[in-house]
């Protein structure tokens, strides 16, 4: 028998270990938890108190002075609460330690930086939205510096061009025909569409201050079907629409009718089609055409701006890379998702619909 206990205090012990241990192996991440640990810490500074005390009563001198035993148990309260607090004060400090030298990376515009998992749960949970915001942030970084280089490479070809042609027109190098005349009106409409592409992404950026209305999506359909009537026709496109009469969707007209649009331009420009598909339910507006598709690398991309899935500058294949990722801003403007998916042959856009909060 260890001096100082009684046969009690040994069961409620091993009562204690006993149950510690089943609910370590029954529910291993519960101590993952910072929570956990630090109640086990100060049930652990409970116990080691309770069980020190009695034996430093055994091996105290005995003495008429009262405040021996009582400054020897003040100690051992205190030792023992200071030894588990800064045990304690490990598991948040290095956690911390870490995020502040993150925080101080991104500070400084570095977007690698990941941080490592601690093992504690609440910890973990913001290591990983720290991670993927990271990860995201590196990601903007590089499409605004693929901005301004894109920008720059469509404004400068087209000018290039026209200064070129102007200058030798001008010095009598070149005879002022209704050739290069022609060509000088393509390279100027070709800047007039970037600024409009440009300035419509922008616009689709800014908050939507347009209020949402009840729209009859199947006339709204059949209208631009029959304003595209002309183009579809010269490209060989079929159009279909499948959607219920009198189905209403709640939506800003003008984003609803722009996504639209350019889901039709993007067929016609690029897709090599012969048909187009138009389906809408209360949950969901899908467009699929039958045409080449896209390589399965690029569909995670396919909305990014100035992202094209012709690598070539070439105007007529390559286009600005604007018009997918103006759809993107306008559908998530209107509190909707979009994914692209491949229709085997050709591609799928599905808008998932869901009002704003």
């Amino acid at each position: 028998m260890i001096p100082g206990f009684t046969y009690l205090d040994l069961y409620l012990f091993a009562a204690a270990v006993i149950i510690v241990a089943v609910v370590g192996i029954i529910k291993q991440d519960l101590f993952n938890k910072l929570s956990t640990r630090i109640t086990t810490l100060i049930l652990a500074a409970g116990l080691i108190t309770f069980f020190l005390i009695p034996v430093s009563n055994k091996f105290t001198p005995t003495v008429d002075n009262m405040w021996l035993p009582l400054g020897v148990h003040l100690s051992i309260v205190l030792g023992v609460a200071a030894m588990l607090g800064l045990l304690a004060a490990r598991f948040v400090r290095q956690p911390l330690r870490q995020f502040n030298d993150a925080v101080a990376s991104l500070e400084k515009n570095d977007y690698k930086v990941q941080l490592q998992l601690t093992g504690i749960s609440e910890f973990d949970e913001v290591v990983l939205r720290f991670n993927d915001l990271s990860r995201r942030l590196q990601h903007e970084e590089k499409l605004r510096k693929d901005l301004v280089s894109d920008t720059s490479h469509e404004l400068n070809t087209p000018l290039t061009t026209m200064i070129g042609q102007l200058t030798a027109m001008q010095e009598g190098k070149l005879p002022v025909t209704e050739e290069r005349l022609t060509i000088l009106k393509q390279q100027a409409e070709r800047l007039a569409d970037l600024v409009r592409q440009l300035d419509a992404y922008t616009k689709a950026r800014m908050p939507d201050s347009h209020e949402s209305e009840n729209v009859a999506i199947k006339e709204l359909s059949k209208q631009l079907i029959s304003h595209f009537s002309d183009d579809l026709k010269q490209k060989g496109i079929h159009a279909t629409l499948h959607i219920a009469d009198g189905l209403i969707i709640k939506a800003n007209r003008d984003a609803l009718q722009r996504i639209l649009t350019n889901f039709i331009q993007n067929t016609l420009r690029y897709s090599q089609a012969t048909e187009l598909a138009i389906t809408v339910t209360a949950d969901a507006l899908t467009f699929t055409d039958n045409g080449k598709g896209v390589p399965e690398e690029s569909l995670p991309h396919l909305f990014e701006r100035f992202y094209r899935v012709d690598k070539s500058r070439n105007r007529t294949t390559g286009g600005l890379g604007l018009g997918l990722a103006i759809i993107k801003e306008l559908v998530e403007q209107q509190g909707w998702r979009i994914q692209a998916e491949h229709a085997n042959p050709g591609i799928t856009f599905v808008v998932t619909l869901h009002e704003k909060d």
